[in-house]
This record gives C-alpha cells, sequence and structure tokens, in this order.
C-alpha cells in the first residue's frame, strides 16, 4: 500500500532488517516501518495475531436484512475463501499493517478482498480529499470512489490511516533479528580457535593446509598431534549472548502491545484465572478490533445496523447456563420450553405441552404508581389489627387459666 499527500510520495522506505523485505507499508507518516507476514516467524506474535483475528472472524454478523447478513458471513465475490478465511484475512492484513481493504461490489451483495500491495491511497492535506487506487497487476490502476471501498484501520491518528500495534515493537524486532542472526553465524561457523604451531616459519600455503587439516581431524571427532600444535579456543562473549538473549521479545511486551491477556499466547498468570483473563479480553481488549469492522461496515453499508454475535466467544458452563436461563424464565422473559431448548435437553412433545409453552411472573412484585397511599395505610392497619387480635387473645387466656 502507498500513501501519497499532495503528490509527495511519502511512502516508507524499506526496512533494512531481513524481517521486513516483504512488508506491506504501515500509513504511519512519521515512520518507515514495514510490517510483512516474515514477523510471524515470531512465535509470541503469531499467536498473538492468530487469537485476535480468528477470534473475531468466527463471529457471525447479523443485520436487520438478511441478505446482508448472508452476505457478510459468505462474503466473497469469487468463492475463493470462506467467510471465516476472508474475515481472518481482513483482521490479520490489519493487526499487522494497521489497515486492511476489501472493494465493495455487486451493488454492495459482494466483497472482495485486497491485499495491501494492490492499493495505493493519496491524501491532499489542503483539500482533506481521499483518494484510492487500486492495482491488481501492474499492468492497471483504476480509481475507486471511497463509498465503494472498505478501509478497515486501527489506532489512527488522521482518521484516514492507521498504525499496526507491531509499530511499538520496531526495536525490538531489529534487535532480536539481529541476534539470532549472530547466534546463527556462530553455530553455522563451527570451530573458532587458532592454531599456534611452534619453532616453524609456515607459508601461507602451509598455513591453509594445516587449517584444512586439522579442520578434518576436528570434524571426525578424535585428533592426534605432538606438543608443537597447540589450539586455543576463540569463545564467543559470553555478555554479547547474555544482550541476545535479553533482547529477546518477551511474552508479555507482545501481548502488551496487542491488549491481550498473556494467558492468551501461553503464558502462565498466578494472579487470574483463565476465566477472568477471558472476560477482560472479551469485556476490553476486543473491542477495538471488533469496532475496526462494524465501524466501517456501518459507515459504508448504510441503514442495515449490522452487529456480530460474541455468544461464542465466552461459552459459559452448563451450570452457569443453566442458572441464568431459570432467572429469564422466573422474570417472563423466556419460556420454558425455549430455555429447554438452549440447553439442548428439549423432547419432541415440549410443543405440546401448554405448561412449557406459557411465560411466568412472580406475584410477589407490584408496581410503584400502583402503590396508593391508601394501600399503604390498609397494609400498616392490617398490621396493627392483627397485632391487637393476638393482645386480647392472650389477656383472656390469662384470665381463664385464673
Amino acid at each position: 500500500m502507498g500513501l501519497l499527500i499532495n503528490n509527495t510520495d511519502t511512502s516508507p522506505q524499506p526496512d533494512s532488517s531481513d524481517a521486513f523485505l516483504d512488508a506491506l507499508i504501515s500509513m504511519s507518516g512519521d515512520s518507515d516501518f514495514y510490517a510483512g507476514k516474515s514477523v510471524l516467524r515470531n512465535p509470541d506474535v503469531f499467536s498473538a495475531i492468530e487469537v485476535i483475528s480468528n477470534t473475531v472472524a468466527s463471529c457471525p454478523f447479523v443485520s436487520n436484512t438478511p441478505l446482508i447478513s448472508k452476505m457478510l458471513n459468505n462474503p466473497d465475490v469469487d468463492n475463493v475463501r470462506s467467510g471465516f478465511n476472508f474475515w481472518s484475512s481482513v483482521l490479520t492484513n490489519l493487526l499487522i499493517n494497521g489497515n486492511s481493504f476489501a472493494l465493495i461490489e455487486n451493488g454492495g451483495h459482494t466483497l472482495k478482498f485486497v491485499e495491501n500491495n494492490q492499493m495505493t491511497v493519496t491524501i491532499d492535506t489542503n483539500t482533506e480529499q481521499v483518494r484510492y487506487y487500486y492495482s491488481p497487476n501492474t499492468q492497471t490502476t483504476q480509481e475507486i470512489a471511497p463509498s465503494s471501498i472498505l478501509h478497515f484501520k486501527i489506532l489512527s491518528m488522521n482518521g484516514v490511516s492507521g498504525i499496526s500495534p507491531l509499530y511499538a515493537l520496531r526495536d525490538s524486532l531489529d534487535l532480536q533479528n539481529i541476534g539470532t542472526q549472530t547466534l546463527k553465524d556462530v553455530f553455522q561457523s563451527g570451530i573458532h580457535g587458532m592454531l599456534n604451531v611452534s619453532k616453524t616459519d609456515l607459508s601461507d600455503s602451509a598455513k591453509e593446509n594445516l587449517r584444512q587439516n586439522f579442520q578434518k581431524i576436528a570434524s571426525s571427532g578424535v585428533g592426534v598431534s605432538d606438543d608443537s600444535i597447540k589450539f586455543e579456543q576463540i569463545s564467543v562473549d559470553e555478555g554479547l549472548l547474555k544482550a541476545i538473549q535479553t533482547n529477546n521479545l518477551a511474552s508479555e511486551k507482545v501481548a502488551s502491545v496487542f491488549a491481550i491477556p498473556s494467558e492468551m499466547i501461553g503464558l502462565e498468570n498466578s494472579h487470574s484465572s483463565v476465566s477472568q483473563s477471558l472476560k477482560v479480553m472479551f469485556l476490553q481488549s476486543l473491542t477495538p478490533y471488533f469496532e475496526a469492522v462494524l465501524g466501517e461496515l456501518n459507515n459504508k453499508l448504510q441503514g442495515y445496523e449490522i452487529e456480530q454475535d460474541k455468544s461464542n466467544i465466552l461459552p459459559a458452563s452448563f451450570a452457569d447456563q443453566a442458572k441464568t436461563l431459570i432467572s429469564l424464565v422466573q422474570n417472563g422473559i423466556m419460556m420454558p420450553a425455549e430455555a429447554r431448548q438452549s440447553l439442548n435437553i428439549n423432547e419432541p412433545d415440549d410443543s405440546k405441552n401448554e405448561a412449557l409453552n406459557r411465560y411466568y411472573a412472580s406475584l410477589n412484585y407490584s408496581q410503584l404508581e400502583n402503590l396508593s397511599e391508601n394501600d399503604y395505610n390498609k397494609a400498616n392497619d392490617a398490621k396493627y389489627s392483627n397485632d391487637n387480635t393476638d393482645t386480647n387473645e392472650e389477656e383472656q387466656n390469662d384470665k381463664d387459666s385464673k
């Protein structure tokens, strides 16, 4: 994805790190940050992106127009991707790059996924006009009206372009990549050391021949030499190895930038249960990602009241679900037959049972507007009357006993 401001190319230049060579561009105008699929080589980053994208993509879309609901749950115009894979791709690009795109086609009844490197966005700061240019290949480019493209974005500073959470990990990613390459060089290069041959003036060819012979001996595992040859091994600085180890991306750091509980990427947390962490994730962490998708859909597909069903994210235990349903039945919100069906304990004849297909409510409650002062007085009179009756009966009993 390219970004042009006032006809000036402000697209980031390729990062020098290997981790970003195949990268797509984050539209953060003040950075040269690339974030491509290579970042998924980090297991913590992979886990964070997988958990978020798959969770959001697994929640079905619901609209007041059934046709729109059906389209959003299976949107790919080419039928190449399933609904889940379509939205998982959208979310994955969104998390890695801060932006993702989909074309609105067929009068708003189909969507086409667009890779970030196929889209160029131009912004004229004088007129604040935004233009989208779609290049499905290197030969053709077409301008797309803003109303005909879904531009999903997160953490936007200008409302037009988003910034990837990975932007905060850029330096850590660079250091980790350099450290990993350093370790690979150490292990791939074999033995590091110096052969000292005493009392001998060796030519360059003799030195090279001796080095090659020593390597053959070392690779066999057993070597024999006289006291004129000594080998001094050159070890890697332990401080450097320690620095490389400590600069590895910590799981907590990755979880922090993606705002998800660390348990979701395999870390144990002794201070909270998994259930608590999942609730935090559901209530707080995933909200921006859901809103990034739903906000753009409702903005471009107006009038359809699009939502996502999140009920499957936190499946309750049978006991918790039953307790909730009992409360709904007791308060007249749900019929017993509906509750039984929700618990999958319904019987074929439940529909014929009149008792199961009625609404129930408690008689112990009254509307406040019906509780008049007169009703209050009557209730108190009855109470005092009962108290007097009990007192008179006790006095009469005392007299009879005498």
